[in-house]
């Protein structure tokens, strides 16, 4: 299992950087979008990264929950654009549930192909909201400590450059 995970806040760059890690990794590529468009908003930073990966060889699979549902070519780079809409999707979302099942599903998808490249946000601090939104924060924070805690690459991007994390 190779596992890559690229984070950092909005407008930092990971995408972009994931992108390139994902062309630079093998010619099979998969783009799985996990945004579900809820406003104006989405449906432009949906219309920003495909236009950004256009011409990059990506299929687009749009799989709003279920990673380990998704076929994968045992040779595939897959880009998992990204994780905090999963947890988002799990939290907020008409099927809402725990999101505890998300590693076990990213996991299992990143073994089945050559190598996953799992985009998500950090920099997000629970004790500045309530409720839901603090829910979300941290149950987003802890599955990305685990992600790392299984990734071959961790790095972290700020305004467009990235940065090591270490990995136990």
């Amino acid at each position: 299992m190779d596992l890559k995970v690229i984070l950092g806040p909005n407008g930092s760059g990971k995408s972009l950087y994931a992108e390139d890690l994902a062309v630079a990794s093998g010619d099979s590529r998969l783009y799985i979008a996990t945004m579900i468009p809820q406003n104006q908003e989405n449906r432009q930073r949906i219309e920003k990264h495909r236009l950004q990966r256009r011409g990059k060889g990506f299929l687009t699979i749009e799989e709003p929950l279920c990673m380990s549902c998704i076929p994968v070519p045992g040779d595939s780079v897959v880009l998992l654009e990204d994780v905090s809409n999963l947890v988002a999707n799990r939290i907020f979302g008409t099927h809402p549930g725990t999101y505890r099942p998300i590693l076990e599903d990213i996991l299992t998808l990143a073994g089945r192909c050559k190598t996953l490249i799992a985009v998500s946000i950090s920099g997000m601090n629970a004790d500045e909201y309530d409720g839901e939104t603090a829910e979300y924060i941290r149950a987003l924070n802890e599955l990305n400590e685990q992600l790392i805690s299984h990734a071959s690459l961790a790095l972290e991007m700020r305004d467009g450059v990235p940065a090591m994390l270490s990995i136990q």
